[in-house]
Formats: C-alpha cells, structure tokens, sequence
C-alpha cells in the first residue's frame, strides 16, 4: 500500500514538470509572435527606411600637382588627364569565404590588365624566377634589417625563405595553388598594399596608371560585381624630354609608411605620391597643393552608389628653373656623342671604357645653373606606371650607374684644372711674377736628394722639356714643372686658403639632395680620410691638382664663374621662381654673394691670357676645339689618373666669350683620356648657347 502510493506521487511530479515546460514554452512563443508584430506591423516601416539608408562616408581628393618649367616655360614636369583604376575597401572581410571571394575577384581584375596590356604597381619585396627577396638595397646588413621588419609586419617567421614567405602569403591571401606564377605575383602585390599597408576604409589605393578603354569597357560592364573598384580620371604626372632633364627635375613616387607617418597630419594618404628627387623633392611643400574633399555614398551592402565633390582641390604652385632645356638637350646629346667617338678613336687615342660624363654650365653674373646634366641618365617617366622591385634593382646595379648624377655628386680629381687656381694664389701672394719664367727640367729637382722627382707629363710622353715658360706659357701648355715650383714657393696652407674661398671642398649649396663635399688636400683631411702624414712631395702634387684633391663639376663650373667675373662667389642656383594657383609669385630668386676673392688686375690678365691662348694660340692643349670660332674663349684642359687599369678622367673647364664672360663651364669624361676631348663638349655648349649655326649661316648668306 505504502509503495502504490510512491509511485502516484512520483507520476504527479513527473506530470508537473512536463506541465510547467509546456506553459514556459507556450509563453516564449507568445512573447516571440508579439514582438516580432510589433517590428514588423508596428515599427516595420522605421526599420525599413533604416536598412534602405545609405551611408555617407568622406574621402580625400588629390590636387593636381604644380607645374616644372624651365627658364623659357617650356614645361618639363607637367600633368595629364589618365584613367586610374583604384579599390576602395567598403566592408571588413571576416570570414575565409568573404575573403576567398575577394582574391577570386582580385584575380579577375588582373586577368582583365593583363589581357589589355595595362601595367599593374608592383611594389613587392618578392621576386619570382627564381624567387627571392628583393628589398632594392645594396648594403647587405641594411636590407637584412629590413627584411626582418618586413616579416614582422606580416607576421611571417624570421627564419622562413623566400620561398616559405611567398607561400605563407598565398595561404594567407586564399590564392589558389593552380594560379601561374606571374599572376600570383601581381595578385600578391595587390593584396599585400591592401591589407599590410594600414589599409583604410574608403581610402581608395591606385593598382594601376593610365588604363586603357578596354580595361574600363570590361570593369564598367561588371560594376555590381566589382563594387569596390573605382575607375576615376586624374592628372598623371609627365616628364617632358625625361632622360636630358631627369636629375635636375627628379621624379615622384608613392608615399613609404615612415613618409607617411611623419607627414599624415598635413594631409598626405597612404596613396599619396610625393616628391623623391631633384626639384620635385626639393619643391613638396609647393608643388603638391591642397587636396579637396568628396563623399562617397554607400548602401547596407557596402556598394558604392554615388561620389559627390564637397571641396574642390587647389592646384599646386608652378616652379620655374633657370636651366635651359634645349642647353641641357644639347650638352646631354654632346656628351653621348664625345664619349662614342672616343671609344671608336675617332680623335686619336682610343679608350674603350669611355662610357659616362657630366657638364654644368653656370651664368657668370648671377650663380644660376643654365643646364647640369649627367650621362648616363634615367627615364623617370618608367616610374609613373610602377616599377618592380625586380626593375628597380636592374637599374640601380647597372655599371654604367644611370642613377647617379656625377655632376652634384662625382667627386674626381681636378688635374691640370686646378693650375687656374696655382696661378692665382701664386700671383696675389707674390710668390710668382706675371713675367717671371721658371725652366723646365723635366723632371722637378728640388726634392731629388730624398729621391722624390715627379716629371712633366711632356717628359713622360715625349721625353722633352718646355724649356722657360712664364704664367701664361705654363697654363698654355700645362707645364707641371712651373706649378710644381709655384706650389712649394706657396705651401699647402695658401693653396688651401685660396681653394676655400673659391669654394673648392666645400657643397655649392644647390638645390638638390646628394651634392658631395668633395676633398681638398691638406695635412688635416689626408690624416682624417688615409691616417697618412704630410710629406712636401704631397704639396706640389696638390698644387697641380693630384695628391687627394677631388672635386665635384658643379664646384668646378662655380670656381671658374668665380674666376671669370673677377672674384665674385655667387650662390649656386636652380629656382627662378615660384607662382601660386592665382598666377601670383611666392618666391623670386635674386643673386646672392658668398664671398669675394681679390685678383689684381694684372693677376687677372696673366690667368685670362693663359687660358685663352689654350684654346686659340698654336700649341694650347684645347686649340683644335675652338680653332674655327668667331670668338674667343678662356679654358683649361685637364686629366686625372685614378687608376693603374683605367683611362685616366678628361677635364675642361672655361667661360665664354673671353672679353665679356657670360657663361662658366666644367665638364668631365669618366676615361676619356685628354682634356681635349671634353673640349669638344663645351664647344657644342657654346654654339648652342650663342646660336652659332644660325649666325654662320646668315654671314655665309
């Protein structure tokens, strides 16, 4: 009895709880149906109009970059209208299906370049065939850190390969193992300056320059498809006469991230190009103007519906040099020209290995550069579209060093050009008169009991002497005898001091990132540069321009513009002036004095008479440049050895014309033998300069 009645009660339980889960569920379901009512009837179309809302988002508008002319408005660095295909990232990517249809997508976009010959920015640090890292750097240390913190950035293990690291991020990006190598690599690229490169929403990153219709045709006709893509027209920089004027305008290119950290608050985007060389770089701040501002309107799904433009962008301020183009033309074409002819041996001797120069022509009154140019040069148009890591490592390790503006920072040393300045400090000092001669020996024989005899290079060649020359016949023939006597009367401190205030081992201060210091011989630089000490024989090979003298061209050309208008320093100039959007000038160039330099007038005529019987008199190392001229012109040939295997370098500096100075000039021919091949540059310089052609052939009219 006692158990029946257990086991009614244990069934009453079990019936509550049931119950009570039954009801509970009942209500849940009740509570559901209500408020589901509730938004649908009730609130539905609130909620409706919400999810149809479309979102608003702001994005900057690049400003057309500023204008580069030359000193005539001949542009050099202009704009114009392209097409640029960018992807704006409008939604997050969360899970791997969103971010496999994205790559699919990405893929699709470079099939479509691709097949219409449209080149995809590629910035890269992996090459492929082989695959390797490529980080641009050619000291070994540095591109090792950098690899390191490349790796970090992505979350790469230090240790991995190249080749691990390309297929860390093929996984990491979903790109399919069946994709050609090639492809992968662009798509790669792509997605590495997406997402690595603090990739924001609604900021759009530019994949490719200057697209073509087919390109634009094919996305247009997918556009809910690819509703990320934005095909937008923007003025796209151009270099006019690129490789003449290449290092003096210089070149843009993409923002790096520490660019970008360091400039973000004056506007710039991770997309931002900016000024990398050359005037480009030198003149940001005016050249980049201010950007505007558009709304881009989105729906619920991301897509982008409509850009409107809220603020209009100001054009960047127009730069104006006082290079010629057509002076820069021409000495770049002579300078290809004389070093050809003397690999052929069409002047004489042959030397193969005469491959590169560079020429700087200088106004004698006011310091400005009328052309500066260096051979071999670059196209800096190549880096508009993109170039690739693998690309920009072929060019900055070609022998020939197209990269390298010898004319700023090539140091070589001056030989025989550095007699002018002999002379001068020997005359103003006293050491030397303008009549006194001084006998060649051919060998110079005050040091001969220490064993120490340096010849004239006629005693070298020819195994004769000059026999008694004075100034003038010294720096006619270019008699190291004389000099190396004038220099031990002198002594190193005096030639120092006049080389100083000639500018000589020192930058001229010219407009442009990498100008080298040059070096003057003196007892302190050879102890600092080779911890060698002085010796006397040191002081008479300086004072003909050996020892450890070693100038850049463009303090050459400023030294002789110095000499030429009798003693003045000027600064050494590039910018004319700078006019804003409204047309009004900003900035205007005036000359501005360094130092002045004393030269007795009778110090002036000896150096002037010397230098101009070198290009005209019978026997001037220089004569058979400028024998057919209608005037005359004051110059000095010079060579510098520097090596037991090479041609030694070929110097000419000067100014023109001789009575009424206009223009300096210094040109150097990387083992082009003789100064008097380089003479042959500066002879095309001045008929150019003094539209020579043009004047003979009305005289012969």
């Amino acid at each position: 009895m006692k158990m029946l009645f257990i086991e009614k009660l244990r069934d009453k339980n079990v019936f509550s709880r049931w119950t009570f889960l039954y009801i509970l569920f009942i209500c849940l379901v009740l509570i559901l149906v209500v408020r589901l009512s509730y938004l649908q009837i009730i609130k539905g179309d609130y909620y409706y109009e919400l999810s149809e809302k479309k979102l608003m988002q702001k994005a900057s508008l690049e400003a057309p970059r500023g204008i580069i002319y030359d000193r005539n408005g001949r542009p050099l660095a202009d704009n114009r209208p392209a097409y640029v295909l960018q992807i704006m990232k409008t939604q997050q990517l969360r899970t791997k299906n969103q971010k496999r249809d994205f790559t699919k997508k990405i893929i699709e976009i470079v099939n479509i370049l691709n097949k219409n010959g449209d080149k995809i920015i590629n910035q890269f640090k992996i090459d492929i065939n082989p695959i390797r890292f490529n980080f641009s750097i050619t000291d070994k240390k540095l591109a090792k850190k950098v690899e390191i913190q490349w790796k970090k950035d992505r979350d790469i293990p230090l240790n991995f390969s190249a080749q691990q690291a390309f297929e860390f991020l093929r996984k990491k990006f979903y790109i399919p193992e069946n994709l050609d190598l090639q492809t992968t690599l662009q798509v790669m690229a792509i997605e590495d300056m997406l997402f690595y490169n603090y990739y924001q929403m609604y900021q759009p990153v530019t994949i490719a320059v200057d697209i073509s219709m087919k390109t634009i045709a094919e996305i247009e006709e997918r556009r809910r498809e690819f509703s990320f893509v934005n095909i937008e027209a923007k003025a796209v920089r151009v270099y006019k006469d690129a490789i003449y004027n290449a290092f003096v305008v210089g070149r843009i290119g993409k923002i790096t991230q520490e660019q970008y950290e360091k400039l973000k608050d004056k506007g710039y985007s991770q997309d931002s190009l900016i000024g990398v060389e050359g005037i480009e770089k030198r003149c940001e701040d005016y050249l980049r103007g201010k950007d505007g501002l558009q709304l881009i309107e989105v729906d619920k799904f991301g897509r982008i519906n409509d850009v409107k433009i809220e603020k209009q962008p100001t054009k960047g301020a127009n730069v104006y040099l006082t290079v010629d183009s057509k002076l820069q033309k021409v000495a770049y074409e002579s300078l290809r020209k004389v070093l050809q002819k003397i690999r052929n041996g069409d002047y004489g001797e042959k030397f193969p290995k005469a491959n590169s120069g560079a020429a700087v022509v200088i106004d004698v009154k006011t310091g400005n550069v009328l052309a500066l140019t260096s051979y071999p040069s670059y196209n800096p148009n190549v880096f508009i579209k993109g170039i690739t890591a693998s690309e920009w490592y072929k060019l900055i390790n070609d022998p020939t060093r197209p990269m390298f503006n010898r004319a700023i920072a090539g140091v070589y040393p001056p030989g025989s050009t550095f007699k002018i300045l002999t002379a001068i400090a020997g005359l103003q000092e006293g050491v030397i008169k303008p009549d006194e001669k001084i006998l060649d020996t051919g060998r110079y024989l005050y040091y001969a009991k220490s064993g120490f005899t340096p010849a004239c290079w006629i005693w070298n060649r020819y195994h004769t002497t000059h026999g008694w020359v004075n100034v003038e016949d010294a720096l006619k023939v270019s008699c190291n005898v004389f000099f190396y006597e004038t220099g031990r009367r002198l002594g190193i401190e005096r030639i120092d001091k006049y080389a100083t205030l000639f500018g000589l081992g020192g930058k001229t201060g010219i407009q442009l990132d990498g100008e080298s210091n040059g070096i003057l011989a003196n007892e302190e630089n050879k102890k600092k540069i080779f911890n060698q000490p002085w010796y006397p024989g040191d002081t008479v090979l300086a004072a003909i321009g050996q020892s450890i003298n070693a100038f850049t061209p463009i303090q050459m050309a400023s030294f002789i513009a110095t000499v030429a208008n009798g003693g003045t320093r000027y600064q050494v100039n590039l910018i004319d002036k700078i006019v804003d959007a409204n047309g009004k000038i900003i900035y205007k160039s005036a000359p501005k004095v360094l130092s002045k330099v004393k030269m007795y007038e009778s110090t002036k005529k000896a150096v002037f008479e010397g230098m101009k019987s070198v290009t005209s008199e019978e026997g001037g190392t220089a004569r058979q440049a400028f024998k057919d001229l209608p005037f005359t012109v004051a110059g000095k040939t010079g060579t510098s050895q520097y090596s037991n295997s090479s041609a030694a370098h070929a110097w000419f500096v000067g100014f023109a014309p001789y009575d009424d100075p206009q223009i300096a000039f210094a040109i150097i021919l990387e083992n082009g033998g003789h100064g008097s091949y380089a003479a042959y540059v500066a002879r095309d310089i001045i008929d150019a300069y003094f539209d020579l052609p043009q004047q003979q052939e009305k005289k012969l009219q």
